[in-house]
């Protein structure tokens, strides 16, 4: 009896001193999530946790130190090692901070962690943190310019359709093992739900992904040399894919690794000139680059039609710098676009007539660069661009 009690009192002394001398430990084994207060900060929840700020903002996914009241962060002490290159990695980030926001309110229209999201304003602000370069869409909008993936991963879209008409009925951020976040439908608040639910039966699934594999995302001090080592893919393959202009590298570029293009809108099809293949494979590489008024160079920033400027005159093109609307001007309007002509938008912003410009893909898509998004792809059928669109207008004579 004397041992069992003696036995008991050394355990609960060791309880009390890991509690007030190793608090953390405690708080490892019973608070693995954190619920953000209205006063903290990224660094006072890591000191809390005695972690690093940068570890708490990699597991959560966390793109800046912004945080809001309510969020729901992880505590994982398991050292961090990214994989800085890999679109897994991205698609990871998407997901864990999707999950952040598990308990904010859906309110119809909106997209902000202050006022609450529907499910398509969480996509938008969840993949727009990311820095995955994309129009605030609606959830057919996001369906439609996702491109169609058959093994989804995490940070990919999820969709339900009905099945007779296909139309998209609500959308959520995947989590892989058939769970996604999502706001609404059938709930008040943003949660983590399971496509194998009942309630989700009687629709069709289908997943997007705008977190591609096979790119690389140039960091700084790179080299073309040191990219085709860490891949075993020669410099000239890397080069080709991607139309570097002399093999220069930019910061932020994403370069294709891989044979299949990522987004093959334009194979197959009539090119507008000659070197029209080549200034979009350039073009993509730009993707996410931020927009200036009046600039035409990616280390700055670039307008729509600088944007334009840019990637025509690396690809070797004596093209004016002209404004969409002058480029307007000098350009027969024509019905059936070729890969590589220009669209012109009508009346966009505060300003009025032409007054943006992007390159047509084909198959509906167009690359430009607006001051949200910066460089990205859009769908002519998107409700803001079917309203202002104006024109096709045939680029070859752009060129002199």
């Amino acid at each position: 009896m004397l041992k069992q009690t003696v036995s008991s009192g050394v355990l609960i002394g060791v309880m009390l001193v890991g509690f007030i001398f190793f608090p953390g430990l405690m708080a490892e084994a019973a608070d693995r999530v954190h619920t953000v207060a209205s006063s903290e900060t990224v660094d006072s929840v890591a000191r809390d946790y005695h972690i690093s700020a940068e570890q708490l903002m990699a597991t959560n996914g966390l793109p800046d130190n912004k945080l809001y009241a309510g969020q729901k962060l992880t505590i994982i002490r398991t050292a961090y090692t990214p994989a800085a290159y890999q679109w897994s990695e991205r698609g990871k980030r998407i997901a864990n901070y999707a999950k952040t926001f598990l308990g904010f309110k859906k309110v119809a229209g909106e997209e902000t962690p202050v006022k609450g999201f529907d499910s398509s304003g969480l996509i938008h602000w969840v993949l727009s943190a990311q820095k995955v370069p994309i129009d605030r869409l609606t959830v057919d909008g996001f369906y439609k310019q996702g491109m169609d993936t058959s093994t989804p991963k995490a940070g990919d879209l999820i969709f339900f359709l009905e099945k007779e008409s296909l139309k998209v009925v609500t959308a959520g951020i995947y989590l892989g093992k058939n769970q996604f976040v999502q706001s609404g439908y059938g709930a008040e608040t943003v949660q983590v739900r399971s496509s194998t639910e009942n309630y989700f039966a009687k629709y069709k699934l289908a997943y997007k992904t705008y977190t591609p594999k096979g790119e690389h995302i140039v960091q700084s001090g790179e080299t073309l040399k040191g990219i085709s080592d860490n891949y075993g893919v020669s410099v000239n393959t890397i080069n080709n894919r991607n139309a570097l202009p002399a093999g220069e590298l930019i910061k932020g570029q994403y370069l294709q690794i891989y044979s299949n293009p990522l987004f093959p809108f334009y194979v197959n099809r009539e090119a507008a000139y000659d070197k029209a293949e080549k200034v979009i494979k350039y073009a993509y590489t730009l993707r996410g680059f931020t927009y200036a008024f009046g600039e035409d160079d990616p280390r700055i920033g670039m307008d729509c039609s600088g944007f334009i400027y840019w990637v025509m005159k690396e690809q070797g093109l004596s093209v004016k710098r002209g404004s969409a609307e002058e480029y307007f001007s000098l350009l027969p309007k024509i019905d059936n676009p070729k890969t590589g002509d220009l669209v012109f938008f009508r009346d966009t912003g505060a300003r009025l007539g032409v007054t943006h410009v992007g390159i047509y893909l084909g198959a509906g898509r167009f690359l430009h660069t607006t001051e949200n998004a910066g460089v990205h792809i859009s769908n002519l059928s998107s409700g803001y661009f079917a309203v202002k669109f104006e024109s096709f207008g045939q680029a070859e004579n752009l060129i002199y």
